[in-house]
């Protein structure tokens, strides 16, 4: 697949326009479609994105931070989000058996697997199913049915408390009702009826113009038409799924993170060999820790392969362009 310049020249923070998307169809004849984002010849790595969210995921959660030159970054649609067909009625979603299609179309060999909070379910599923086409399951602020309870001095004021399918993308729209995201005023308003995690997590990139586009565009295609939403994959939880597969996991996880508390995703992770947890400052590990989360991702390409240098900043022979998102 051809790669094009995804960013104006004369900002290169800010995206000229959505990125291109790419598309394949799958045996059920729905379409399954990612978006390419850094350097085409490098280290493949699939960004599986959270609830609400949608292959645009990447343009806010990497504001102000770049792809690597030695990284192949593909960000999906789920079934029934953006230009991804949904399941038809009767069926299940199942899109772990829907990247092993797009891995093998692609050809790019074993990849590296990037779970956002929901997406660390079809993460660990995809892996445990094909383990010898994962290096590694990297999963970020992951949730499970353990709910924290608001804790005193919260300012949230909308009706409802934290689940464990809700991310800091649709605490956000959520408390914005159906003002423009891309409005610096929405925000302002929105942050009192925030949870104070939500609001922690965020900090004061809402400021941002291009940090709000790419939220408000985001979110404009990850959330499901009513007509297209997609079929619950009838699969037994994650965190308490056996697990046979022997691909590295690394859950990065904020040490104040709202939904799961991090005793409750070490409590999964130790009783599981090869499971690692990476505590992070702040309410999530989405935002702020993209460096180093690239940089294991590198460098579980490099187990076992002596051709391939954990330290080098791009796989091939003659250089990839550092390319910034907002």
């Amino acid at each position: 697949m051809s790669s094009v310049d995804l960013f104006d020249d004369e900002d290169p923070l800010l995206p000229a326009e959505p990125p291109p998307f790419s598309g394949i169809r799958l045996p059920d004849a729905r379409t399954l479609a990612w978006a390419e984002y850094g350097n085409p010849r490098g280290l493949p790595c699939v960004v599986i994105p959270d609830a609400g969210s949608s292959r645009l995921a990447p343009t806010w959660l990497l504001h102000d931070a770049a792809v690597p030159a030695a990284i192949r970054l593909l960000a999906v649609d789920r079934p029934g989000v953006g230009a991804s067909d949904p399941v038809g009625i009767g069926g299940r979603e199942d899109l772990a058996d829907d990247l092993l299609h797009m891995v093998e179309t692609l050809a790019v060999g074993r990849v590296a697997v990037i779970g956002l909070g929901h997406g660390v379910d079809d993460a660990l599923a995809f892996a445990d199913r094909h383990p010898a086409l994962v290096t590694a399951v990297i999963g970020v602020s992951a949730r499970t049915a353990s709910v924290i309870p608001e804790q005193p001095g919260s300012r949230r004021r909308l009706p409802h408390r934290p689940q464990p399918w809700d991310g800091p993308l649709l605490d956000w729209a959520r408390a914005a009702g159906r003002a423009d995201l891309s409005k610096e005023l929405t925000w302002r308003r929105a942050l009192d009826r925030m949870s104070t995690d939500a609001s922690n997590a965020l900090g004061e990139r809402w400021r941002e113009p291009d940090f709000r586009a790419a939220v408000a565009a985001d979110h404009a295609l990850g959330i499901p038409d009513r007509d297209r939403r997609s079929r619950p994959s009838g699969r037994e939880a994650w965190w308490t799924r056996r697990w046979s597969a022997t691909v590295p996991v690394h859950l990065w996880h904020g040490r104040q993170e709202w939904a799961t508390h991090v005793s409750a995703i070490r409590a999964v992770a130790d009783h599981r060999a090869g499971w690692d947890v990476l505590v992070v400052p702040g309410c999530s590990a989405l935002l702020g820790f993209w460096p180093e989360l690239f940089l294991q991702a590198q460098r579980s390409f490099a187990a076992g392969n002596p051709d391939i240098d954990p330290n080098t900043d791009d796989p091939s022979t003659d250089g990839g362009q550092e390319l910034a998102l907002a």
